[in-house]
């Protein structure tokens, strides 16, 4: 069966007849392959999860309404919440949790760092990231009128559209490069904050959100989203991204602790938490409100532009 036949490419022997949930034991890796790796015989196995799902539990989102901000290629707002069954619209995702009887929901940003990489690449080559980021910092809240659409890969969140793309709206002789490195670093979280909003009128109460990836490497892109997306946003004093979660749910597995809870307990400890400046985000909902009209004016257009260039 489907099972056995993943344990054999793997390795892996006394495996399960069926299939398992994540945290439940597998088998053992083969000895031969364990000694070529230059593992000890008798390394157990142990059922995993999905990138996004090992990233929640190695983040510590376990509890209905904890929220993750993962910002990197691509940029993820998940939360959690109890159960399983529920529809949510606008291109948002629903998913098993690892952690027993546990959901969540996710929208995606496709590129989001990868926005930045561009920037970078083909803007700012010289610069490092810090650097670009510092530079943003010396903009004000909405880029003096230059809004950013993160459109580059098309989009998946809330639009499900693989042929918008990006722009800049608001241009002038007048915006500087700090200007235009800030307007995509808020662009970025705009389509983040877009999927919160979403979530917030589905009910969902959401006033802490833990932020990782390449978004929680600069205390001002992590003000930023605290501003924007109007709750604290904490990043961890150690993260190892969904490695960590994969690792918890072993450990669980082995015995070591009794349950997830006590493992997260354990390993989530928080570096920094950033509060929310209410005057500020009043500032960028009026920006955010413009923002989510670039979509619509804009979809027609890019889309004839994609055809003459194909």
């Amino acid at each position: 069966n489907w099972s056995k036949a993943i344990g054999s490419q793997f390795g892996i022997h006394d495996i399960y007849p069926s299939l398992v949930s994540s945290g439940d034991f597998v088998g053992y890796v083969e000895s031969g392959l364990a000694k070529s790796l230059g593992l000890k015989d008798e390394v157990a196995v142990f059922a995993g999860g999905g990138d996004n799902a090992c990233g929640a539990l190695g983040a510590g989102v376990i509890k209905s309404n904890d929220t993750l901000c993962s910002i990197g290629t691509s940029g993820t707002l998940l939360t959690c919440e109890e159960g399983e069954g529920k529809t949510y619209r606008h291109n948002l995702h629903y998913f098993n949790h690892v952690v027993e009887d546990k959901s969540y929901v996710m929208g995606v940003t496709l590129a989001a760092g990868d926005s930045l990489n561009w920037l970078k690449k083909h803007v700012f080559p010289d610069l490092t990231f810090n650097q670009i980021l510092s530079l943003a910092s010396e903009s004000t809240i909405g880029s003096e009128g230059l809004l950013f659409a993160p459109y580059l890969s098309g989009e998946r969140t809330p639009h499900g559209d693989s042929q918008i793309r990006g722009s800049f709206i608001g241009l002038s002789t007048l915006h500087t490069n700090a200007d235009i490195a800030r307007s995509v670093i808020e662009g970025i979280t705009y389509s983040l904050y877009e999927t919160l909003v979403y979530l917030r009128e589905k009910g969902k109460d959401i006033t802490h959100i833990t932020s990782i990836g390449g978004g929680a490497k600069n205390d001002f892109w992590l003000q930023l989203q605290a501003d924007i997306f109007n709750a604290k946003v904490s990043k961890l004093k150690y993260e190892e991204g969904p490695c960590m979660g994969a690792a918890m749910l072993a450990i669980v597995g082995l015995g070591w602790y009794e349950n997830i809870e006590d493992v997260v307990n354990q390993f989530i400890v928080y570096d920094r938490t950033f509060l929310p400046n209410k005057a500020h985000h009043k500032r960028y909902v009026e920006y955010f409100e413009i923002y989510r009209e670039v979509y619509r004016q804009t979809r027609s257009i890019t889309a004839r532009l994609l055809e003459l260039s194909l």
